[in-house]
């Protein structure tokens, strides 16, 4: 309520105060002036009197015939601009993009299975990016698929017999939602990279420092030292 009441007591914008107005870039006359910079921003919109903006960069001609020639990053680091000012530059001049050389063209296998699951399942199964996926699909009219795809008998038959990463490959699902729906089945993970204790393997913890006992059993030295502490041996002190 306070700074409403000091902007209403402000004094009204004398003549020369006005004529400063575009002169200098607004943050610096509102210090001279000892106004508020949204006073002096607004007052100089409502003139219709231009930003004085000494940062700003102009386009050159030169400039302008550069944008298209390639993919709006690289022109944006040759000019040292912003990705955003060159795309907007390309755009207002009606200018095409350069497709980058990576640019891979959609076949119609793959418009087919855009909406059938969601977009970054569908990324990951074509080995393209989420934002390439989800503009293509909305291109194309396609509505996204529900974020809840039930799961298939013949999917629910591969769970637990495999990597839960593996099979979330082949089934073009989450890492996450694979773990799950293994949990939720009572089904033991498969992990090759899984290594059990043996009774030889714990007789050594304790006995020698932890990062031996991993390289004697195979074992990381993350998995020995919890499997001690575990059990409560304390560790070894040479």
């Amino acid at each position: 309520m306070k700074n409403k009441t000091d902007s209403r007591n402000r004094a009204p914008w004398s003549p020369e105060e006005n004529a400063l107005l575009g002169t200098m870039p607004d943050k610096k006359l509102s210090r001279r002036l000892k106004r508020s910079y949204e006073a002096v921003a607004t007052r100089r919109l409502n003139q219709g009197i231009p930003a004085n903006n000494p940062d700003r960069k102009l386009w050159r001609p030169e400039d302008d015939r550069v944008l298209g020639t390639r993919p709006d990053r690289q022109i944006a680091l040759l000019l040292r601009r912003t990705v955003h000012s060159v795309r907007n530059r390309r755009r207002k001049l009606g200018i095409p993009t350069k497709l980058a050389k990576n640019y891979r063209a959609w076949t119609e296998a793959e418009d087919k299975i855009l909406g059938t699951r969601l977009d970054h399942e569908v990324a990951h199964k074509l080995g393209r990016t989420r934002q390439s996926v989800c503009q293509r699909r909305r291109k194309l009219g396609i509505i996204p698929a529900p974020f809840h795809r039930p799961w298939t008998p013949s999917e629910l038959k591969l769970v637990g017999t495999m990597p839960d990463q593996d099979l979330a490959r082949l089934i073009g699902r989450s890492l996450a939602a694979v773990r799950v729906r293994r949990y939720q089945l009572g089904r033991p993970n498969q992990n090759p990279r899984f290594k059990l204790w043996t009774e030889t393997d714990v007789a050594l913890l304790g006995k020698y420092t932890d990062q031996e006992v991993s390289a004697r059993t195979g074992h990381t030295a993350g998995s020995v030292k919890a499997k001690r502490l575990q059990l409560n041996i304390p560790c070894c002190k040479t």
